[in-house]
């Protein structure tokens, strides 16, 4: 009996330790996977342009909203404001997603002329 019992712990200590074994190896599997993905990805430097963009047709407030919504729309824009008081728009965008002829083109069907780009530096506002 106590034979009996001693072999029955020591099998399922066996199938254990094999449990055991087996979850480590699982687990450090999944780690290597994740890790290699990681370093798989690419990461790219994001190149944020801002221009100022001299807009005519602009007489009110709604103008500004619309020219904010339609350009604003545009993937890889990530801000815009616009002043109709001094008809212009700052734009800032990733110059990788979006370039200066969509947003020219986003303006014009909006029914607004654009009259010129201007490249700002980053921290630059509407003058």
């Amino acid at each position: 009996m106590v034979v009996k019992l001693l072999l029955k712990s020591i099998f399922n200590f066996r199938i254990m330790k094999t449990f055991r074994i087996n979850i480590f190896i699982l687990f450090a599997a999944i780690f290597l996977i994740g890790f290699s993905c990681l370093k798989s990805v690419k990461t790219r430097a994001v190149d944020i342009k801002r221009i100022e963009v001299s807009i005519n047709g602009m007489t009110c407030t709604g103008c500004e909203q619309i020219i904010k919504s339609n350009v604003g729309k545009l993937a890889g824009v990530k801000s815009v404001e616009a002043t109709y008081t001094l008809n212009k728009a700052i734009i800032e965008f990733d110059s990788e997603k979006v370039d200066t002829a969509k947003i020219r083109t986003a303006i014009t069907g909006s029914g607004y002329k654009v009259a010129e780009f201007t490249y700002l530096q980053l921290n630059d506002s509407i003058k």
